[in-house]
């Protein structure tokens, strides 16, 4: 099933916040913080080509950070050709897209190719809110596996909770911090 088309671009958020699985199409980062974060960039600039202002395959689901890094840049200045080779963009739909980039294990992203690298420069990828989103939620999903724990009197599974409740006061507290991205 397809999806409906819209009058303004900004109405698509919702769906493509479900086709790019509530990550940011450029970096990766999960939007779990806060989804008012998440923007809609248009691949091939507005100002490029107006007439793909509407088009969905056009839009990116993107964290704050990445849209502000990217904006209008085009160096080919040609809406049909995105990069040639060295320097422009891949569409994070693309196959080729993740070939670029890898995830550490410290968080950070580094770039794999020519390509990667020039886009990591222009995006700004090694800002430190990547690397910390990236550990944060990596800390979600094992405190999560401690949800379902049997209650228990040891002192092993009173601590691992007591950290499972701080790290979620934190986490709120961070969707709240207006200086995060």
């Amino acid at each position: 099933m397809g999806v409906a088309v819209q009058s303004k671009y900004k109405s698509y958020k919702a769906d493509l916040r479900i086709d790019f699985h509530q990550r940011c199409g450029y970096c990766g980062d999960h939007d779990f913080f806060s989804e008012s974060y998440y923007e809609i960039d248009h691949f091939v600039p507005k100002s490029l080509d107006p007439s793909k202002e509407l088009v969905y395959s056009n839009l990116v689901y993107s964290c704050r950070s990445c849209n502000n890094s990217k904006r209008a840049k085009w160096p080919t200045n040609d809406p049909n050709k995105p990069n040639n080779g060295t320097i422009g963009w891949i569409d994070p739909c693309d196959v080729d897209y993740p070939n670029q980039f890898e995830r550490l294990a410290d968080g950070s992203i580094r770039a794999t190719t020519p390509l990667g690298n020039w886009m990591w420069s222009a995006m700004s990828m090694g800002k430190p809110n990547h690397r910390l989103k990236y550990l944060l939620e990596q800390l979600r999903i094992e405190l999560k596996k401690t949800d379902n724990l049997a209650i228990d009197d040891s002192n092993e599974l009173k601590a691992i909770k007591e950290l499972n409740a701080r790290y979620r006061q934190f986490e709120e507290s961070l969707r709240g911090y207006p200086n995060f991205y």
